[in-house]
């Protein structure tokens, strides 16, 4: 028996020993059983409705304070998404987007507060990013081979991530991992890439639309907790804005 569970014997029986001098005593001093039997029994009916009382809300906050701490995880792993994949997709994505002005407003991110974040999202669940790759047949091949690079360079990386099961809590999350691996997928079969033609690049085109659109969700919905929770992180993000071309790392001023 290992030293725990002896303890909890002792401990119990000390228990025991004071229930009874304490009961025991009252006996002793007042006479009274019948008084000391009705107080035991009444609140021996109670133990039961404490226990359910105990049991539901216990469970409750605990669940509650686990969930917490998982979301606060799979948030902070978004943080690595972004560094490892995210960020440099949305370069690759926006640099040959036709539709610029559909996220012109995210530019100014360095003055939103909190509330100027939730609109965003809120605006961005009610509407689809417009998207299209504005580039001309000649450089397709290129365009395409070097998003294929980058995401195969990163594919060991985005199984892992789908591989937590953890992340079917959130959804988005979910959704843009899959859109990413299935991009990937697509790019992948097509092993001479000289061969996509109109047709076949208007649905890689898609593809890309579904990427694109779901990428930038996450990346508001990032910087919102960032802003919140760690307001020395997001300063960085500012500096490498991907969908400022005037964005410079460096500080200024």
């Amino acid at each position: 028996m290992d030293t725990h569970k002896r303890w909890k014997i002792k401990f119990s029986i000390l228990m025991v020993i004071l229930i009874i001098i304490i009961y025991g005593s009252n006996y002793l001093v007042l006479g009274d059983a019948e008084h000391i039997i009705s107080y035991i029994w009444t609140h021996l009916g109670f133990i039961p409705v404490d226990i359910l009382v105990v049991a539901f809300l216990l469970d409750e906050i605990i669940e509650r304070k686990e969930k917490e701490a998982m979301l606060e995880k799979l948030d902070m792993l978004m943080s690595t998404f972004f560094s490892e994949v995210g960020n440099e997709l949305i370069t690759q994505l926006s640099t040959v987007n036709k539709y610029k002005a559909s996220t012109e407003n995210l530019k100014s991110i360095k003055n939103w507060d909190q509330k100027d974040f939730e609109n965003k999202l809120a605006e961005l669940k009610g509407t689809s990013i417009d998207f299209q790759a504005d580039i001309t047949p000649e450089e397709r091949e290129e365009f395409l081979e070097n998003l294929r690079t980058f995401l195969v360079s990163k594919r060991e990386f985005i199984i892992n991530l789908i591989n937590n099961p953890n992340l079917l809590e959130k959804e988005e999350f979910t959704g843009l991992v899959n859109a990413i691996l299935h991009l990937d997928e697509e790019l992948e079969h097509r092993k001479d890439l000289a061969l996509v033609s109109d047709a076949d690049f208007g649905h890689l085109n898609g593809d890309m639309q579904r990427v694109y659109d779901k990428l930038v969700h996450e990346w508001v919905y990032y910087l919102k907790y960032l802003h919140k929770h760690y307001p020395y992180m997001i300063a960085l993000i500012i500096r490498t804005n991907p969908f400022d071309e005037d964005a410079d790392v460096y500080v200024k001023d």
